[in-house]
């Protein structure tokens, strides 16, 4: 059999160099969307219009919305599946300081098995994302939130060189990432919020997911709210189609359940 071309080994190094440098998975060919490695929501609907049957791991995903939108319980209930396969330990970077154990233990999440970190300020929060995205033992991690890092230029600067380095490490030690998000400030467009912003640009660049969820009514039963309606919107996937917008309903019953439980 002859060997093979000078173009063909040249190929074979570069493909060598891309997997040694951001993982195996970040090259493949032929590979059906249903193989990539994720973390089911719960939702059927919702991981339907993704594609691959849930949320990636090794990859960021983003969950934008205002506050009572449901992105941390659609968060909650992620880990919580993220830990049921293998009993593996998630983390939360909460950077206000304010996450629940006891809703989070609501929504399934197995409180042993969390660590939840309270960094002093956005910097430091990104220095453990590092340290969190490089290793395989995480199954999956939540960056609570995003506009916490706050608008001093050097620090968003530091964000866009950090979140370089986390893509890299997510894609060698299959951890999924879920960062929370703000949308961008009334009457501000997208585009707008991300000019002249190295911290936004990087994250939309590097997200594979983008989920936009929006609170559309609440579920009551006399004086007592137990539970509410939510449309999320695929505004970016990187694994699957986009543009699709799903219904989920997500209800209180002294555990937090959504419409897939």
């Amino acid at each position: 059999m002859a060997g093979k071309s000078s173009r063909q080994q040249r190929l074979d190094h570069t493909i060598t160099i891309i997997q040694q440098r951001h993982g195996p998975a970040a090259l493949r060919q032929g590979v059906a969307p249903a193989s990539v490695p994720h973390v089911p929501t719960g939702f059927p609907d919702l991981d339907a219009a993704l594609g691959i049957s849930g949320l990636p791991r090794g990859r960021l995903t983003v969950l934008g919305g205002a506050p009572t939108s449901g992105k941390r319980t659609l968060a909650a209930l992620v880990l919580a599946r993220a830990q049921a396969r293998g009993r593996h330990p998630v983390a939360y970077l909460d950077l206000h300081h304010a996450c629940d154990a006891d809703y989070l233990q609501r929504c399934g999440v197995d409180l042993d098995q969390l660590l939840v970190a309270r960094p002093i300020d956005g910097r430091q929060a990104l220095d453990m994302l590092l340290h969190i995205a490089a290793e395989p033992a995480w199954a999956a991690c939540v960056f609570d939130p995003w506009s916490a890092l706050g608008q001093d230029a050097t620090t968003r600067r530091y964000a866009a060189g950090v979140l370089d380095d986390v893509a890299g490490r997510l894609a060698r030690s299959g951890v999924a990432c879920l960062v929370l998000d703000e949308p961008p400030s009334l009457g501000q467009g997208l585009l707008a919020s991300l000019a002249g912003d190295p911290a936004a640009q990087a994250l939309a660049h590097h997200a594979a997911v983008r989920l936009a969820l929006t609170r559309e009514r609440w579920h009551t039963l006399g004086p007592d709210v137990r539970g509410y309606q939510v449309q999320v919107q695929v505004q970016k996937n990187k694994l699957g189609p986009s543009g699709q917008r799903v219904t989920i309903d997500i209800r209180f019953n002294g555990t937090v359940r959504g419409n897939g439980l």
